[in-house]
């Protein structure tokens, strides 16, 4: 059975109970040996698709849970999240940038750019500047605190990197790296050529 059918069945399936229980109809109690049998027949036959063992699915629990406890690191002592860590690590890779620009980079919307930017102006972590070119744009940098705030970051993200890979030999950790570059160009490629525009895996 194609997935499609499988969902339609545990939908239509999902309908029915509801529908009883609604209805508190006697013939789910009447039937309910030959409802149950049917429910272990379909979990028996068909090997239902687990998304805990999908690949995408672990290399976004892995940067998800990475992400928590570097943020536990660095939140308390700074006062920042994940996601003015975030702008500030591409900033720092990217600037000088436009907050437009970042905002692409980042896959973030306009809210969220400039919730994030208008928080770390705030914390003076981040400068900006009239562009000379064109009057209506401002070029993003990372302010000297913000700097010395990122590159205090980095330091626990590296250490972290490495306690994760710690249990890998060199030569595998290579490998490691080397497929995780090839994964991100691939989809990088299906998604330029099937979808205009990112979304979130979940």
């Amino acid at each position: 059975m194609e997935e499609p059918a499988i969902a339609s069945a545990l939908f239509l399936l999902a309908r029915f109970f509801n529908l009883c229980f609604s209805l508190r109809h006697k013939f789910c109690y009447k039937n309910r040996n030959v409802i149950q049998e049917w429910g272990r027949a379909l979990s028996n036959e068909e090997k239902l698709f687990d998304v805990r063992d999908w690949v995408p699915y672990q290399l976004w629990r892995l940067s998800q849970e990475a992400g928590y406890i570097l943020e536990d690191q660095y939140s308390e002592k700074y006062n920042i999240k994940g996601e003015s860590w975030r702008f500030m690590a591409m900033l720092a890779s990217s600037a000088p940038v436009s907050a437009k620009e970042l905002g692409e980079l980042l896959d973030m919307d306009q809210v969220q750019v400039t919730r994030a930017l208008n928080k770390l102006l705030d914390y003076g972590f981040v400068s900006r500047r009239t562009d000379p070119r064109d009057r209506r744009k401002v070029i993003l940098n990372l302010s000297r605190k913000g700097a010395e705030v990122y590159q205090a970051i980095v330091v626990m993200a590296k250490a972290l990197e490495q306690k994760l890979l710690a249990q890998m030999p060199p030569q595998d950790q290579a490998k490691f790296r080397g497929t995780l570059s090839r994964l991100l160009t691939t989809v990088e490629q299906m998604r330029l050529e099937n979808e205009p525009k990112k979304r979130p895996l979940f």
